[in-house]
């Protein structure tokens, strides 16, 4: 039998090793073994870590046999694989790397059971080569390649993810794919809306003496917020387009508006848990992506209302000085685009209120020290931390990890190279995704839609953060993956027209 039910052509093996020389005996005996080691970790391990392992086992079989079935696993497992990870060395497996690994380990065996490589490379290909190639250059000057390593392996993993979508899905697997995104992200949602009203969280999370700020399993708020702002303009793209048209079949339209109900009611808990977040980097790069959503999917009408209400904003900013907004929310952007503007931190007087704002400041400041001294070889990719004391500024001498601000993190590690690889890099997301979106209809431009969301959230969230944390590359590269997919079927279809 195949994966989705139906019977193997005849002389086409069911297990995707019976291809290769001996591979039913091979077949055979991979079973045995697997069997053999599982009785002997029921046997002689702790209950719990045996059922882990049969568990895994199972998955890793399950993968095996359909390995689209990874793709939908490695989108859950990016916002709850950290919960359990493995030191290697210097480096940190979590569950998102081993379901990634085992995804593309089981891609490679059915290649080798074709006893052919048919290998399809994503739209933006080039541009993400060149930004490797720019990268890969930036270790010359690194101080660490440990850290220069460990920054470039997170760049092979979003690329993998995404040119094993472009080889792997059909139809149905990439709904299935499109479902698990908003699930992980729904649950996570629901996790931090829980953190908020129960006050569960550390008490450097609590704003205003009040409100627990939300982090789900991302450790800290700004991330998790992050992750969430991805994955938002997806849930309101399939709402403004699955819904069925008039047309539609009986069963067709109830499969349609199910899809509705999912995308709404994850939408709402994904939105909710975004809010909870209180990260303010979250919010605009949120509301940016879902906007052009909107713009993009609303029509004439829609515009018309958008140009009014940023008219209507303009006009309270010049009478006002401010954009009416609740207590709470007028508080939290209080003083932010000032201190975020003022050119020199050090003679800042610091609060409570301003704190995060500030100390993100001077990490700019840093970064642009850097930058001005390196310009053409940055310091190392990966190596900001390393480089971070030689540039700090006084008050604040951890260096976080990054700039927060990718555009200056790149250009400080990577020097002009990089970050002209990386706009480069930016430009190919928001045409590939776009291009994906102007040629697609129905649910599948619902889900271009919502790679272009992301995108333009990614894009404004980095001028605050770095989004490339937790295992959000392999997210981000899950939905490229998508839009190159579509964008191929495209092509192909075109081609078979022409022919």
């Amino acid at each position: 039998m195949r994966a989705n039910g139906e019977p193997a052509p005849v002389g086409m093996p069911a297990w995707p090793w019976e291809r290769l020389p001996y591979g039913h005996w091979l077949g055979r005996l991979a079973l045995a073994a697997l069997m053999l080691v599982c009785a002997w970790a029921l046997a002689c391990w702790p209950l719990t870590l045996a059922a882990t392992l049969l568990a895994a086992a199972g998955v890793g079989l399950a993968i095996l046999i359909w390995p689209p079935l990874g793709l939908a696993l490695l989108a859950m497992a990016v916002p709850f694989g950290s919960l359990r990870t493995v030191n290697l060395g210097p480096a940190q497996l979590g569950g998102e790397e081993v379901v990634l690994a085992v995804t593309a380990a089981a891609w490679l065996v059915r290649q080798l059971a074709r006893r052919s490589l048919q290998l399809a490379w994503p739209a933006f290909a080039g541009a993400g080569l060149v930004l490797l190639g720019a990268m890969l250059l930036s270790f010359l000057p690194a101080s660490s390649l440990v850290l220069a390593a460990k920054e470039m392996l997170k760049w092979v993993e979003l690329w993998l993810a995404a040119v094993l979508v472009v080889n792997l899905v059909d139809a149905r697997s990439a709904l299935l794919l499109v479902l698990a995104l908003l699930a992980a992200a729904a649950a996570e949602g629901l996790h931090g809306l829980y953190q908020f009203f129960a006050q569960v969280g550390p008490p450097g999370f609590v704003l205003m003496g009040r409100f627990m700020r939300a982090a789900g399993t991302f450790d800290q708020p700004n991330p998790y917020g992050g992750y969430l702002g991805l994955t938002l303009p997806l849930a309101v793209g399939l709402v403004l387009t699955a819904w069925p048209p008039r047309a539609a079949s009986h069963g067709e339209g109830q499969r349609s508006r199910a899809l509705w109900l999912a995308a709404a009611g994850a939408g709402v808990l994904i939105a909710g848990g975004l809010l909870a977040s209180w990260s303010r980097g979250a919010w605009l790069g949120a509301a940016a992506g879902v906007a052009v959503v909107l713009v993009a999917r609303g029509g004439a009408w829609f515009r018309g209302a958008l140009a009014v209400g940023l008219t209507g904003l303009l006009v309270c900013l010049l009478v006002f000085g401010r954009v009416p907004l609740p207590g709470a929310l007028a508080e939290r952007f209080s003083g932010f685009v000032s201190d975020l503007t003022t050119f020199d931190v050090r003679d800042v007087e610091v609060t409570d209120a301003n704190f995060a704002v500030v100390e993100r400041a001077a990490h700019w400041q840093a970064a642009l020290g850097m930058f001005s001294d390196h310009p053409w070889t940055g310091v190392g990719l990966g190596n900001y931390p390393q480089a971070y004391p030689q540039y700090a500024l006084p008050r604040w001498p951890d260096p976080l990890g990054h700039a927060h601000n990718y555009y200056l993190n790149i250009a400080a590690e990577a020097g002009l190279p990089g970050l002209a690889a990386y706009l480069l890099w930016v430009a190919a997301g928001l045409w590939l995704a776009l291009r994906a979106a102007r040629r697609s209809q129905g649910l599948w431009q619902g889900v271009a839609l919502g790679v272009l969301g992301m995108w333009v959230h990614l894009s404004v969230h980095n001028l605050f953060d770095n989004l490339y944390v937790h295992g959000m590359g392999i997210h981000i590269g899950l939905m490229l993956g998508l839009a190159a997919w579509l964008l191929a079927g495209q092509a192909r279809a075109k081609d078979a027209h022409r022919h």
